[in-house]
């Protein structure tokens, strides 16, 4: 039997016998394990120095020089080849909050993390991927992932590239399905005629083929894991479909802050100004930090200065090699609305809404804004504010999210009034220009795929 390389994880509030005693437990216990080295993770209440441990015990010890270790608990798994860390510290030395910082790192380098009572696997990421790709992960919902996806797919296409964006969401159809939107039009009647079929015509997946005029394939998912795997999901096999198709670039985009199971040549990562600073922090935020390359921070709007800065701050201590992306997301409307009465629509929060987007729109457009909705995710809501706002409006200018199509289409239609598609654009305001960070992770992943695919 091929066993797992293991390290083990230990402290100074044990006594060394016991260390010790820890370690042939885990030899007679779990013969799968081969024990190959050990981290000093601190503490010296039951042991006279580190270097008493390092002479005691009968492995490799290495002596960590903060508390947690993470960088020499990383090198040390990376040298020895480790599969597993079994997690013998405790209490004062490690607390829940420094083990989420170890969990985070040792699923960055794909090393499962246990403990007495818990276990963390890393992705097993499937490299079924038949072009260059990457993926585009999220920390939280309602951060503009898709909006990031699509402007990522968009810069593609002026570069020559074909890409394909591969979604697997909430609403997702049940088989993988392409939507070729270098096809088709982008019409109210051609997506209330898909909604008729019982399709969820305002999933991510049309909103990025019909907006960008790109191929596009939607998959399905549902729940997600802390480390970020969802529970389901047919994204591995929308990935294998989109191979078959005229494309020469993959984007496989995940769903909230999941992380699709597939393996990509680069990532890059969008975070909202409005995400709780811990979770960029704690948990499992540091584990998608330290896997992305281009790390994109949404409305980094003025009035956000010092939310923005507190973020840029912490992924710089988490990966400083990354490059931060400071942008604004603009409405750019896919009609003419110059001198119309309208009513937006969007899930955009209401402070983004009233300081920034709506004048917007009509200092950039020229249009009069007579009413908003914030409620596109919450269809009760928006009907009661459409059912108010619409008749005093010539057009209804909405984001296609959520229930814009079968709820807010449906009923600007029925109104008589025009409806006008509106695609969020992403404006750079501090640090790396997006297009050009975009540009740079797209080129590292053609040469990355290039040169695995010479081995």
């Amino acid at each position: 039997m091929n066993k797992l390389r293991a390290m083990a994880l230990i402290d100074g509030e044990h006594y060394i016998p016991v260390l010790k005693g820890a370690l042939n437990y885990v030899r007679e216990k779990y013969p799968e394990y081969e024990l190959v080295a050990t981290v000093f993770l601190g503490g010296t209440e039951k042991i006279g120095t580190p270097e008493d441990v390092k002479k005691a015990l009968d492995i490799p010890v290495i002596i960590g020089h903060q508390v947690p270790p993470i960088k020499e608990i990383v090198e040390t798994a990376k040298k020895y080849n480790v599969d597993v860390a079994i997690d013998m510290s405790d209490e004062p030395v490690v607390d829940y909050e420094r083990r989420f910082m170890i969990a985070s790192a040792l699923m960055a380098v794909g090393v499962k993390y246990i403990g007495a009572d818990f276990e963390f696997k890393p992705i097993d990421f499937q490299d079924v991927a038949e072009h260059p790709s990457l993926k585009c992960i999220g920390l939280g919902k309602r951060v503009g992932k898709t909006a990031i996806s699509m402007y990522t797919a968009y810069v593609l296409k002026q570069m020559g590239r074909k890409p394909c964006v591969v979604k697997a969401a909430r609403g997702g159809p049940e088989k993988p399905t392409a939507l070729f939107g270098d096809r088709l039009k982008l019409t109210p009647e051609f997506l209330l005629s898909e909604a008729d079929k019982g399709k969820h015509a305002a999933s991510d997946y049309y909103e990025e083929a019909l907006m960008a005029g790109i191929i596009a394939v939607g998959a399905r998912r549902c729940g997600g894991g802390m480390v970020g795997k969802p529970f389901y999901s047919t994204e591995v096999d929308a990935v294998k479909y989109a191979n078959t198709l005229p494309v020469d670039f993959i984007i496989v985009e995940g769903s909230g802050t999941t992380v699709p199971a597939v393996y990509t040549d680069a990532t890059e990562l969008v975070v909202s100004a409005l995400t709780p600073p811990e979770h960029v922090s704690n948990f499992f935020g540091p584990y998608r930090v330290k896997i992305s390359e281009l790390v994109v921070i949404t409305m980094a709007e003025e009035y956000n200065r010092d939310k923005v800065e507190r973020l840029r701050g912490l992924i710089k201590e988490l990966n400083p090699e990354a490059m931060i992306s400071e942008v604004v997301l603009r409405p750019k409307p896919l009609g003419d609305i110059k001198g119309k009465k309208i009513v937006y629509a969007s899930v955009a929060p209401e402070e983004a809404l009233e300081k920034a987007i709506i004048p917007y729109i009509e200092e950039k457009y020229g249009a009069e804004v007579v009413g908003y909705t914030r409620w596109l995710s919450n269809r009760p809501k928006l009907r009661k504010d459409l059912e108010e706002l619409l008749p005093k409006a010539d057009v209804l200018v909405t984001e296609l999210k959520a229930a814009a199509v079968d709820v807010a289409t449906r009923m600007a239609l029925s109104m008589g009034k025009e409806v006008v598609y509106v695609w969020n654009i992403p404006v750079t305001v501090g640090g790396t220009d997006i297009e050009e960070g975009i540009k740079e992770i797209t080129k590292r992943a053609i040469e990355r795929f290039k040169k695995r695919k010479k081995k």
